[in-house]
């Protein structure tokens, strides 16, 4: 799917990919990223964020699953060490790839679930993990379920695809 990020240092949108990635060459904690993106879930899938003109460089990656209770979820979410913060390279990577999410719930969600996108917030402390539900709470329309994962609705969903993923 193609998809458009945002350059920090010339404020110009570039066009990206969305693709499936190779589970043998996705980022792990030895290439600086916080998680081990080799997910166990058998039915999991990776998706990998590239840039069209550096396609051999992954911008962002997300894993997704079917998860037996909360139906379509997010294993993992992260971006590039090269995109974290401020001084990031590129923007709207992670809300490119929540949104692809979103679209896999509206595909593979069954009955009620279909739309919902169920994830749980993690990072290195307590503080951190607060500070990314927050987030997920302003830029994404995120809440909380009673058992403490984050939850995109549907009409959240919606809107996240048509900010970030019907704009090409």
């Amino acid at each position: 799917m193609k998809v458009k990020i945002l350059e920090v240092s010339s404020g110009e949108l570039k066009r990206a990919i969305i693709k499936e990635g190779n589970k043998r060459k996705l980022p792990s904690i030895q290439d600086g990223w916080i998680f081990n993106l080799h997910s166990k879930a058998t039915n999991a899938r990776a998706y990998i964020l590239v840039h069209e003109d550096t396609p051999e460089t992954i911008e962002g990656c997300m894993i997704f699953s079917i998860h037996e209770t909360f139906g379509p979820f997010m294993n993992f979410l992260e971006v590039a060490p090269h995109n974290k913060g401020k001084q990031g390279k590129y923007k709207h990577v992670a809300g490119c790839l929540i949104a692809y999410a979103c679209g896999l719930s509206f595909e593979q969600g069954v009955a009620e679930d279909k739309g919902i996108l169920t994830f749980l917030a993690a990072g290195k402390s307590k503080k951190s993990v607060e500070e990314l539900e927050e987030l997920y709470r302003q830029k994404y329309g995120a809440n909380k379920n009673p058992f403490g994962y984050m939850e995109i609705y549907q009409d959240q969903s919606k809107r996240l695809i048509k900010e970030y993923l019907d704009r090409n």
